[in-house]
């Protein structure tokens, strides 16, 4: 089982780290200058040790100072060891040289540890930027049955924090792998150099150090995990009590808010203590057991005799290995982490968006706007459905009126005339051509909406209205304004078009942010207009002003329009009346109010006592016959 157990383990984190390392490609060159860096660096670690020997050789008294490393460099002539000798008859030159190198070698590790942490950091930022805006563009790709389940808080956790733990892997555990194992291997391999025996004895219990590696790591992994998931949990709670935070106060709520808040901060603080506390017991524990091994060695240096030189650099040595070995030690604890972040940023890399452009799709140009819906059927979950065999036609500059009861599906129709889902079974047209044969970004660029939820980006108001189109000019935005009735309140506020609008239109009324929102959908320009209560939140002068601009906009244009006061769609060349999913009934208002007792109960419902609509000559026939 513990095998098994080890396979899957070497799976499960294999597969992230293979990604991980496809985004280096970019940037290989400097990451494998990095990893040079790193590799010198560990061959310093040897160089110290050589050193170390031969400088205590010519410093200590009694060293082998007359045939070692330093006085063939610095010259061991008898008339130069005559005139600058100092005490034991070393000559001040060598001595110079040997208390010189030291330092030297330091300057070098110090220079290559900053280079390699230097490259492999600047790559590592390079990625994590490169991860983070393709799971921003994946995120965004995705369909609105994915955001229908998904926590927005969740979302910005994954995309923010756990993307920094795949850098964290590039960084700390890539260069951790090619350093310090090299820094080990050096070292040990200096240490055996000059003495094998005493190497050996020091290092017997070296390899016990995994024990509590392999018991620690266990946990660490589960609680890294619970981390995470209370992290993106705290995210959630803000998210939704800052976006929520008119009904938060409207109903007393902030103290409720904050005990949500602090009962997931501390259920996350709680776990980042179990996830601190293995991490900070397997250094302690590693350096226990290595005590022992540092005992032994110094009972073997007594037993033995050894020169000073010797003991220095033995002993040095084992120093040295020491921090490669603990950081090591904790690659394993680490990696439980970063394979649970990791794993959850590339799932959501990897999911495929639910409404995605067809192989054969084509992108179209401006299209002529005639919209059909073919015994259409939808639902946004099993045992409910929204649509049911719906079927109508919009032909091209006509505006057709959807009405009926909330729940009737009215909105779902503009919602699949976007894509935003598909039909389970029938099919919606444009110009003929079903929606699915047709790229979703030329697609929505044939059609304009204005939302009964309006909002509006923490921006200036010029910018909230270029989000129509991008590429508009200033006049061209000043135009569709005046076109909403929105130049004059804008030019009121403190910095005119350049006034920031606060978090979703915070600093504007209803009918302001209704109003720039429809100035939006004016500069767009789109064949296909789609209104959904465009006037809701409106008084009936802005109304008036709004229902002029929408008309004139509306000339030549194929418009969708939904609305609950019928006031505004009288004038519709054609009605759909819905109900419960299905269409009940189409025609004019006079046809409709004729003979449609669902248009009419609607009518009657906003309009209270209403006159009997006039007789028709038929009517007045068949009554004058029965008299």
């Amino acid at each position: 089982m513990a095998h098994m157990s080890s396979v899957d383990l070497m799976r499960a984190s294999s597969g992230p780290y293979r990604k991980l390392i496809s985004y280096l490609k970019p940037y290989r060159f400097r990451f494998f200058l990095g990893m040079l860096f790193g590799l010198l660096f560990a061959g310093t670690n040897s160089l110290l040790i050589f050193a170390t020997k031969h400088v205590g050789d010519v410093v200590f008294p009694g060293g082998n100072a007359g045939s070692g490393l330093f006085a063939k460099l610095g010259g061991n002539s008898t008339a130069g060891a005559a005139a600058d000798a100092t005490a034991g008859g070393v000559p001040l030159q060598t001595v110079l040289l040997a208390c010189a190198m030291i330092p030297l070698i330091m300057l070098l590790r110090g220079l290559f540890s900053y280079l390699n942490a230097y490259y492999l950091l600047w790559v590592s930022l390079r990625v994590l930027d490169d991860i983070r805006v393709q799971l921003f563009s994946r995120l965004l790709q995705q369909s609105m049955e994915f955001y229908n389940k998904a926590k927005t808080g969740e979302l910005i956790q994954v995309v923010f924090n756990q993307t920094r733990m795949a850098q964290q892997a590039l960084t700390t555990i890539s260069s951790d792998l090619i350093r310090q194992p090299f820094s080990i291997l050096g070292a040990l391999a200096m240490l055996l150099w000059i003495d094998w025996k005493f190497t050996f004895i020091a290092l017997i219990l070296f390899p016990a150090c995994i024990i509590p590696v392999v018991i620690v790591g266990k946990k660490v992994r589960k609680a890294g995990a619970r981390e995470e998931d209370e992290a993106g949990q705290i995210m959630v709670v803000m998210q939704e009590a800052f976006s929520g935070i008119r009904v938060v106060k409207a109903n007393g709520q902030e103290a409720f808010e904050r005990t949500r808040f602090e009962e997931a901060n501390r259920k996350m603080l709680r776990f980042i203590m179990r996830w601190r506390k293995a991490m900070e017991l397997v250094g302690p524990l590693v350096e226990t057991f290595a005590s022992f091994g540092v005992g032994l060695a110094l009972l073997y240096v007594w037993y033995f005799k050894l020169s000073a030189g010797t003991f220095l650099a033995l002993q040095g040595g084992l120093v040295l290995l020491y921090p490669p070995f603990k950081s090591l030690s904790r690659i394993h604890i680490m990696m439980q982490k970063c394979i649970a972040a990791t794993t959850k940023v590339f799932e959501l890399m990897d999911r495929p968006p639910a409404i995605a452009d067809r192989p054969d799709a084509v992108a179209i140009d401006r299209c002529r706007g005639e919209i059909g819906f073919e015994a259409v059927t939808f639902a946004y979950q099993k045992g409910s459905t929204a649509l049911r065999k719906v079927s109508f036609t919009a032909p091209p500059g006509t505006t057709t009126a959807l009405v009926g009861a909330s729940g009737a599906g009215k909105t779902t129709v503009l919602s699949l005339l976007l894509r935003f889902y598909d039909p389970k079974s029938g099919r919606i047209t444009l110009d003929g051509r079903d929606l699915r044969e047709i790229t979703l970004d030329s697609l929505r660029r044939q059609i304009a909406l204005v939302n009964q939820d309006v909002f509006l980006f923490h921006d200036t108001i010029a910018n909230n209205i270029r989000y129509g189109r991008p590429d508009a000019t200033r006049a061209e935005i000043e135009q569709a304004a005046r076109q909403a009735f929105a130049h004059d309140f804008i030019l009121e506020q403190p910095e005119g078009y350049e006034t920031v609008v606060g978090d979703k239109g915070s600093r504007l009324s209803g009918g302001q942010q209704q109003r720039i929102s429809i100035a939006r959908a004016i500069l767009r320009n789109a064949p296909i207009l789609l209104l959904d209560e465009a006037t809701s939140a409106l008084d009936s002068e802005s109304e008036r002003k709004i229902q002029t601009a929408l008309e004139t906009l509306s000339e030549g244009r194929t418009v969708i329009a939904i609305a609950h006061r019928l006031s505004t769609i009288l004038r519709a060349d054609r009605i759909v009346v819905m109900d419960q999913g299905r269409v009940m009934e189409t025609g004019t208002h006079q046809e409709l109010l004729a003979s449609s007792p669902h248009y009419r109960r609607l009518y009657e419902l906003q309009f209270h006592a209403l006159p009997s609509p006039e007789p028709s000559e038929e009517e007045i026939s068949a009554a004058e016959s029965e008299r």
